[in-house]
């Protein structure tokens, strides 16, 4: 992809938006931390710094899926903003490139996470945030570089069913773990059993590389994969990856305790990830999601 263009559609974009005059550029650095998109921080000449995201176009990714995915997590941001629960970078624009697209939010100087009992609380109140009557979003979105169905549900299990059956086709198993996988499609309502379900924002990608702290100590998350979903399943991934404290897990169950089966539930979340990451980085993650599979099954 070439920067000259970025800088030029960039620039483009901050007079259109008004916040500045002349659109000048003077450094644009790559910054760290994805394995998906390329990263900037722009400096510019009369209104401070911007984060800028891009990916190019590819063969398995179009030039209007590009824009498709980084317009999905403006939209994301931007619901995620909505339940002023907790810091999340504001997003400014989503714009086409010749082979790809890019994505311009609020520059946020991003720390560690400082205060993991502040986090829990303010997480556990995003997910008692009250927005939506049905699962899922209004639109498809992306986990990484992998389609993330969504659509509107009236049946949560409805739709983790779909999502973890496209995973499913996509990993293309065989043998003992085709046949596990198809097992635990057929026996997942009976992991949901008593349970009334009630739709939760969630951020839907939170490992600890997805969050941190602001400045001044508060919790900031960002790069989403955002749907109305059961609150449990944005705590997969932080199962299955790590870095956040007992402080965390007790502050977020003092508002949402767990309720009845929630161990089995969390793996089943866990699961949905570790399959993606095999479909996404490949052999690396099969032995992990066997090993999920005969845990969630026994």
């Amino acid at each position: 992809m070439a920067t000259s263009e970025l800088e030029t559609k960039i620039s483009q974009a901050l007079v259109q938006l008004g916040v500045s005059d002349s659109g000048k550029i003077l450094a644009m650095k790559p910054a760290g931390g994805g394995c998906i998109n390329d990263a900037f921080v722009v400096e510019t000449a009369d209104a401070g710094k911007f984060f800028v995201k891009s990916h190019a176009s590819t063969p398995s990714m179009s030039h209007d899926e590009c824009k498709a995915m980084l317009q999905a997590e403006m939209d994301g941001l931007e619901a995620l903003r909505q339940t002023r629960a907790i810091r999340v970078p504001k997003p400014l624009y989503v714009g086409a490139l010749a082979s790809g697209a890019f994505l311009v939010t609020e520059y946020i100087t991003i720390r560690p996470l400082r205060d993991q009992r502040k986090f829990g609380h303010q997480l556990a109140e995003m997910h008692l945030f009250s927005g939506s009557s049905q699962f899922g979003f209004a639109k498809d979105n992306w986990i990484g570089s992998t389609p993330q169905i969504n659509g509107w549900h009236s049946s949560w299990i409805e739709l983790l069913r779909k999502r973890l059956r496209y995973q499913f086709d996509l990993a293309q198993f065989t043998g003992d773990m085709n046949k596990m996988a198809k097992e635990l499609l057929e026996r997942l309502p009976e992991f949901f059993e008593g349970l009334d379900i009630k739709p939760s924002l969630v951020h839907g990608d939170l490992w600890s590389g997805n969050c941190g702290s602001d400045d001044s100590g508060n919790p900031l998350i960002f790069d989403p994969a955002v749907y109305w979903g059961h609150h449990e399943s944005e705590l997969g991934i932080m199962h299955m990856f790590g870095g956040f404290t007992s402080a965390f897990y007790d502050a977020y169950h003092e508002l949402i305790p767990k309720a009845p089966g929630f161990k089995r539930r969390i793996l089943v979340y866990e699961l949905y990830h570790a399959v993606n990451h095999y479909n996404l980085f490949g052999s690396g993650y099969l032995g992990q999601c066997q090993r999920l599979l005969n845990r969630i099954l026994d």
